[in-house]
């Protein structure tokens, strides 16, 4: 009796072949619809790491200075202890770095920040408001003479001075620092109240303690305005 073709091993050999080769593309299609997806998920957590990058500085912008400007008298300087590995009081401690802190409030007048830089320590200045938003950030290169000299007020404040000084004959201030005197910088806080942060820098471990006497010269005193 004659085998029948469909029993044949060629034919079964070409079935087999058939449904792997059917295997094959049907993961092949698999793995070309799922890229798309792929591609999205990466896609998400790029954006997802960016927006969280871009959000850190609104949602705790120096947090651990906040607190600690909180609690100081307004107008006092106050150098906060060197940092360690144990230490609580800053989001990432330096030991290099002898820190600052003062706090002002110009709802009774301006706030005066001086402070003198010895040339040895890189020196630097930030104004922050209570939030820890950055208004102004400097160091000792925005100081060719090596002096800080620096006004805070608020719009209202730096309003009626340009006002007087235009009324008594001066001249109109440069755009930039009007109302300011030589020398000085004024700088208009949208908010009555924030922090400075005085920061120097040691070269040396064992230079710790000659940078933190840089910050001996930081002052912040708040001014009454002229009668």
């Amino acid at each position: 009796m004659t085998e029948t073709l469909s029993d044949s091993p060629r034919v079964a050999g070409t079935r087999r072949l058939s449904w792997s080769r059917v295997g094959r593309e049907k993961q092949i299609d698999r793995a070309v619809r799922a890229i798309p997806w792929v591609l999205g998920a990466l896609f998400g957590a790029v954006a997802l790491h960016l927006l969280t990058i871009l959000a850190l500085p609104t949602l705790w912008p120096g947090a651990p200075y906040r607190a600690l400007a909180a609690g100081l008298p307004l107008g006092k300087t106050a150098i906060l202890p060197r940092p360690d590995p144990d230490s609580l009081g800053a989001a990432f401690p330096d030991p290099f770095a002898a820190t600052a802190l003062c706090r002002f409030d110009l709802s009774q007048g301006s706030a005066r920040i001086r402070a003198q830089v010895d040339g040895a320590h890189p020196f630097s200045i930030s104004v922050r408001l209570t939030d820890g938003t950055i208004i102004y950030s400097g160091n000792d290169r925005d100081a060719p003479s090596g002096r800080f000299n620096i006004r805070i007020v608020t719009q209202k404040q730096a309003d009626a001075e340009d006002v007087s000084q235009t009324s008594g004959g001066d001249a109109a201030p440069a755009p930039g620092q009007s109302g300011a005197a030589e020398g000085e910088l004024r700088l208009t806080s949208p908010n009555l109240r924030g922090f400075v942060v005085f920061r120097a820098l040691a070269s040396r471990e064992e230079d710790y303690d000659a940078a933190g006497s840089a910050l001996a010269t930081a002052q912040c005193a708040m001014e009454k305005p002229s009668p």
